[in-house]
């Protein structure tokens, strides 16, 4: 069946050795440069996105950092709006009671007019009827001098009955 030839073996050998000098000359170099080539943009590409997922961490801890130090101040916004709202509640207070108390007061002295008005009135009044029933009770008319003795008779009592 099969003869071994040292002849053909010899060719078979050579040729093999031909064929793989040139195939290590026409293709290994341009696959290894093309493999190469491949490995380093894989490489550059795993760089790139270890350079970009840096970088996003970074923006992101940023982005925490901001989002935190705005809620920081939305406390203070929020802090001092509510102080300005006491305030200013506390001074509205203060003004309706200064406003009650002035009222008050407005009220008060009204009032104590309107008593020194009234006594006056009451005070004319005893006084008249005071001089009428002395009249009828003497029967004659009174001079100026008996209608004041009287009168601050008739006053004193009622003011030691008034207190």
């Amino acid at each position: 069946m099969f003869e071994f030839n040292p002849v053909d073996i010899g060719i078979t050998i050579v040729n093999l050795l031909v064929l793989f000098l040139i195939l290590r000359k026409l293709l290994w170099k341009p696959v290894s440069e093309f493999l190469e080539k491949r490995r380093q943009l894989i490489n550059d590409d795993l760089d790139n996105a270890q350079r970009n997922r840096e970088e996003a961490q970074k923006l992101l801890e940023e982005h925490r950092q901001l989002v935190a130090q705005n809620k920081g101040e939305a406390a203070k916004i929020i802090d001092n709006a509510v102080r300005q709202a006491d305030l200013r509640k506390d001074e509205i207070i203060a003004q309706a009671g200064q406003e009650a108390a002035a009222l008050l007061e407005r009220e008060k002295a009204e009032i104590a007019q309107e008593q020194a008005k009234v006594m006056q009135e009451l005070r004319e009044d005893i006084s008249n009827l005071s001089v009428a029933v002395a009249e009828k009770m003497l029967a004659r008319n009174l001079t100026a001098q008996d209608q004041e003795a009287i009168f601050t008779a008739v006053l004193e009592e009622l003011e030691s009955h008034a207190n």
